[in-house]
């Protein structure tokens, strides 16, 4: 197999994606490093107040944390499935091409929140897995295309 096939569109997603994750799981979520005395006053108050929801006992903390790590698990299943995406044969295209724009259209959504509520290595990652995306779905669906014009149909 050619050098080139492990550098498509969507394995360079599942690379980003990936990278992104572990960055996000372990500089963001995991190492939770201070920022300075008000940051962390803030962050011992999410830790230590406690309130009822839905009949759980939760704090503010446990709900950043919590879809903080749902946001890693998305992560890895958005690779995944990009992944797979790379390997879904041509005339099968069609039947996946919808998800495939979703996929793409989803982190372009998630570039544009983290330019407004985070910093610019989420933008960053976002704007370049929302291109990957974006470019590796249109070129196969340009080679759905180009098969069925030379099919003659």
């Amino acid at each position: 197999m050619p050098l080139k096939r492990y550098f498509t569109p969507f394995r360079c997603a599942t690379y980003l994606l990936l990278l992104y994750c572990a960055a996000h799981t372990a500089g963001g979520m995991l190492a939770q490093a201070s920022l300075g005395a008000e940051a962390d006053a803030v962050f011992a108050q999410m830790k230590s107040v406690s309130f009822d929801f839905n009949g759980a006992a939760s704090t503010w903390y446990g709900f950043w944390f919590g879809f903080g790590m749902m946001v890693s698990v998305f992560l890895v299943l958005s690779a995944v499935i990009a992944w797979q995406l790379d390997n879904v044969p041509v005339d099968s295209w069609r039947a996946v091409s919808g998800m495939a724009w979703a996929l793409a259209v989803a982190h372009a959504v998630t570039a544009l929140l983290s330019w407004k509520y985070f910093f610019m290595g989420p933008t960053v990652f976002g704007i370049a897995i929302t291109l990957l995306m974006a470019v590796g779905t249109y070129r196969k669906g340009a080679r759905v295309a180009a098969a069925r014009t030379a099919m003659g149909g």
